[in-house]
């Protein structure tokens, strides 16, 4: 979101949790800058306020084959290469936040399963995606969240069990198994919390079994899968935290066994927070600037992303990181996704082997 809201947090919630050992450190200092090197074309021509949201990574058998995949929440789903060109375009819906798993079990195969939160009707649209990391335009399946306005939304697999998390306009998180189903998929509710307030962004920390929802006023929170209990603070918004509202989207980088980071958007600031994954110690923030060779514009106010950290060849040798541009300023246009290599970041943070 683009528009900063009175919040109202949820009593019960502040007084059952406890901020991480996540203290406030250098907020003033001097960001580091990492460059853009792609842009995506903007999501619709005919849309010039806010559309382009929040984008997803799926790597292919061949990792040059790999696409993101991008919502442009007035009305689609895009796909695009590692060069940032279109692949496909998948109209419908009003899709906000989108995710994917590989390995579902589908009925006709198994295959990469695709969703979202979709706003038209509250409901998360269930895709496969096809071996050229394409989509069926068509959902095989809708699963109701039963939330007045659904958000947020993210997807995870700890063994063979695949979940669902989604969030909505009201700090409403919801978690469900998904499970194969004759059209496509079904979910079963586990689940619901209440932050009590706006909540979007969300990631699934699956070594951990646990997950991670950003409320937009207020700061970053851990949901503990197993024990399913109150979820504990991880860093909130200055002055307290490192953070700065909106909050919006979280992903994380995967270093094996557990280690690697999660980076968070800090939307007010056109920053985005790092924090080691285990532990969740702040580690600093970047933005993301102009790529002059590549004719790049910055990022500002970013809601959605997303990192892998499966090397995809000689521009992202520690992975990419894909996140939604809110003012595409040269030229002006719609907005858009940008491409930022990992190695990048870790250099500008002096981010060296994760904590284990």
């Amino acid at each position: 979101m683009r528009l900063f809201r009175a919040a109202f947090i949820s009593t019960a919630v502040l007084l059952s949790t406890a901020l991480g050992g996540c203290a406030t450190a250098g907020i003033g200092a001097k960001i580091p800058s990492v460059q853009a090197l792609r842009e995506t074309p903007p999501v619709n021509a005919l849309v010039t306020d806010d559309a382009a949201d929040d984008p997803a990574i799926w790597v292919a058998p061949d990792v040059l084959k790999s696409r993101i995949i991008g919502t442009q929440k007035k009305g689609g789903i895009f796909v695009y290469d590692l060069n940032a060109a279109l692949v496909q375009e998948a109209p419908g819906g009003l899709p906000n936040n989108v995710d994917l798993k590989d390995g579902f079990p589908f009925a006709d195969g198994v295959g990469a399963i695709v969703s979202a939160s979709d706003r038209s009707d509250h409901s998360m649209p269930i895709w496969k995606l096809r071996p050229d990391g394409t989509l069926d335009p068509k959902p095989r399946a809708r699963i109701p969240s039963g939330f007045a306005e659904i958000y947020g939304f993210c997807m995870g697999r700890i063994g063979d069990q695949f979940y669902a998390v989604a969030t909505s306009k009201i700090g409403e998180v919801g978690l469900w198994k998904l499970t194969p189903s004759s059209d496509g998929a079904a979910g079963t509710l586990v689940k619901k919390w209440s932050l009590g307030s706006i909540s979007e962004g969300c990631v699934v920390d699956e070594h951990a079994e646990a997950f991670y929802v950003s409320q937009e006023l207020v700061g970053l929170w851990r949901f503990d899968m197993k024990a399913l209990g109150e979820p504990v603070s991880v860093d909130r918004v200055a002055p307290q935290g490192n953070l700065a509202p909106d909050v919006e989207g979280v992903t994380l980088w995967d270093g094996g066994e557990g280690a690697g980071y999660l980076i968070v958007s800090a939307q007010g600031e056109n920053r985005f927070a790092v924090y080691d994954r285990k532990g969740g110690a702040y580690r600093g923030s970047f933005q993301i600037g102009a790529g002059a060779a590549q004719g790049v514009d910055g990022v500002s106010g970013t809601d959605g992303l997303d990192v892998t950290s499966v090397p995809l060849g000689a521009d992202f040798p520690r992975g990419l990181v894909v996140v939604q541009d809110d003012e595409n300023t040269d030229p002006v246009q719609p907005q858009n996704f940008k491409y930022v290599s990992w190695a990048d970041v870790e250099k500008a943070l002096g981010l060296t082997e994760p904590v284990r």
